[in-house]
């Protein structure tokens, strides 16, 4: 088939970045594709008139809000709106309710757009729909009535998978565990139903995979797609980084026990390395004390604004994530784009290699997260070859390689 007389259906209840673009990267191959969300800011219509009545300070605030909620490669005119859930559910993390209430509106959230999700995915019966986790099962089962082909765009490891390396982290780690919020039991079971009954599967690594395989996933239903990366924003800097004495590990995300933040710290306490210092970047979650025995250990910095993101990989000399349960995290692609030797688990989903981009840990393995992290303090050339390696495997996954590989893989599924 043509891909002009291809149609089809993306639906997100919420800002998701990945989302647009896949969306963007579906209408610039020339699917009719299109997008139903939350909020998305096009720069016309009723929000912006909306905005322009606000004061001031408050209108600038709110439009940086809404601008971060927008993509120059998703058409504007193919997008369509179910605002109230989820400016119902920005409302409830603005009043700081604890992690269960935030996590029931997110339900609440996702059911209702996935009904009328579903509703529209009837009326116009397009040849394929994608949804998104924990958001999809209505449309899909809507998209199968009639035998279209019902995608699920599975962002994280299967929930299940999630669960019990939660379990396992309460008991290693009781000080970290509210950081791990359990979602409502009916989003459980929802997730486990959508991930068997899609008729595809888009996964971003390796290890979602194997989450969805060893949950009842058939193989030949999953596709793997890597993510991208901005190359031309993520960049090593033009001069390398002054020699200060400081041996400057970066983690970048929220400072949670799912991307394995006690393993790090303990790592960090114990290896011992002349000049190390550890910047975590991202919000603190859960008891503040749980990080007190850790403060002289790390400098914490809560919050980096958007368009300076970039700068801050070009400050540090090696990129730690030992994450316990992911998609394919976003900033290990951001770090190999900048230059950075990558130190991650392989539940991290990276598309780092071992020993050539960076080196890979087992998931809570402090004792090997110190020995690797001391290879590269002591050896300037092996964390220069490997800076060199990173840059050109980050090249290898820009968002056009991920627009090209996803729409030859849709092109086979109408071929």
């Amino acid at each position: 088939m043509n891909r002009a007389s291809i149609r089809g259906l993306v639906g997100h209840p919420g800002s998701n970045h990945l989302a647009y673009q896949l969306v963007a990267a579906l209408q610039g191959a020339g699917f009719d594709t299109g997008f139903e969300t939350g909020l998305f800011w096009t720069g016309r219509g009723l929000l912006p008139r909306l905005t322009a009545l606000l004061p001031g300070a408050l209108r600038g605030r709110i439009e940086r809000e809404l601008k971060r909620r927008s993509h120059p490669g998703v058409d504007p005119a193919r997008v369509t709106f179910q605002p109230v859930p989820e400016l119902m559910y920005v409302a409830s993390t603005r009043l700081r309710l604890p992690a269960r209430h935030q996590l029931a509106a997110i339900a609440w959230r996702n059911d209702v757009f996935d009904a009328q999700f579903a509703q529209r995915v009837l009326a116009e019966r397009p040849h394929f729909t994608i949804g998104h986790d924990s958001s999809a099962l209505a449309a899909q089962r809507a998209t199968q009535s009639y035998g279209g082909l019902a995608i699920l765009n599975q962002v994280i490891g299967h929930i299940e998978a999630g669960l019990d390396i939660f379990a396992e982290e309460a008991r290693r780690a009781p000080e970290f565990a509210e950081t791990l919020p359990l979602p409502p039991r009916r989003v459980i079971e929802q997730c486990a139903i959508e991930a068997r009954e899609a008729d595809r599967v888009i996964v971003p690594s390796d290890y979602v995979r194997e989450t969805m395989i060893a949950r009842g996933t058939e193989p030949s239903r999953i596709f793997v797609l890597p993510y991208g990366v901005d190359t031309e924003r993520f960049r090593p800097p033009e001069a390398p980084r002054p020699q200060d004495g400081r041996f400057r590990v970066l983690f970048v995300g929220g400072l949670t026990q799912r991307k394995g933040i006690k393993y790090l710290l303990e790592a960090a306490r114990r290896a011992d390395i002349p000049g190390l210092e550890l910047v975590c970047v991202g919000k603190m979650t859960g008891d503040p004390a749980a990080f007190a025995p850790y403060a002289d250990i790390f400098r914490h910095v809560r919050h980096v604004p958007f368009h300076e993101v970039h700068r801050l990989f070009q400050t540090a000399d090696v990129f730690a994530y030992p994450s316990l349960h992911e998609g394919s995290a976003f900033a290990s692609y951001e770090a190999l784009a900048s230059g950075l030797p990558v130190v991650c688990t392989p539940n991290t989903g990276s598309v780092v290699r071992d020993g050539v981009e960076g080196l890979l840990v087992p998931p809570r393995d402090v004792d090997s997260l110190i020995d690797r992290l001391r290879v590269l303090a002591r050896d300037p050339d092996l964390r220069a070859r490997m800076a060199k390696a990173a840059r050109a495997r980050a090249e290898e996954f820009t968002w056009a390689h991920y627009a090209g590989r996803l729409s030859a893989w849709l092109d086979a599924q109408f071929a």
